[in-house]
């Protein structure tokens, strides 16, 4: 009976080594999928946001072209379809922001696209380096998971979930000192000549 013991123990051990291994696996391997995948929540404007410029356009002043294509655009985020960034692409000293697609979920705007280091050395992105601003400068950020490091030539992808309520313009800001902040404008408010907004 006592010699049951060990090997039962050793038996229920194995098993919980077992376990703890494919936990981490499957870990793993959502990680890897996405290596930056955030939700934003909403926070008061900072200080120096005042200055800045913010994802609007009056209706009366715009070509008719450009409301054609807002509208279009506002057509296809309202129906839950994909549709593209107003600006897909950034670049900077150090790093270049591609927006592949936006898809309204909800009350939720899922912003996608990748991070790509073209120069010769490895670059940080540290947590907190991705904020986003909408049209009535109300800022969204996160404190949640870590930031990336790219290797010269490496490419990341991003998933990232803001709560900004229909309607309102969002640009997206990388901040990576030294270098000056980039700048995305994704989607635009339109407001029209009797105050109504829509967004676009």
């Amino acid at each position: 009976m006592n010699e049951q013991r060990p090997t039962l123990l050793f038996v229920a051990l194995g098993v919980l080594i077992a376990l703890a291994l494919i936990t981490i696996g499957g870990m793993n391997n959502r990680s890897g999928m996405t290596e930056l995948t955030r939700r934003f929540a909403a926070q008061s404007p900072a200080p120096n946001d005042l200055a800045l410029d913010l994802p609007r356009i009056e209706a009366p002043q715009a070509p008719p072209d450009l409301l054609r294509a807002l509208d279009d655009l506002h057509k296809r985020l309202s129906g839950g379809q994909v549709a593209p960034a107003l600006t897909p692409t950034v670049a900077g000293p150090r790093i270049e922001v591609r927006v592949s697609d936006l898809r309204r979920n909800g009350d939720q705007m899922v912003v996608r696209g990748s991070v790509r280091n073209p120069g010769d050395r490895e670059v940080t992105i540290p947590p907190g380096a991705f904020t986003f601003r909408d049209s009535r400068g109300i800022r969204y950020a996160t404190a949640s998971s870590g930031g990336a490091t790219l290797a010269p030539g490496a490419t990341t992808d991003f998933e990232f979930t803001v709560p900004v309520p229909k309607g309102r313009g969002l640009t997206l800001i990388v901040d990576l000192p030294p270098d000056p902040p980039l700048e995305q404008v994704l989607v635009l408010e339109v407001a029209g000549e009797r105050g109504v907004r829509r967004e676009a």
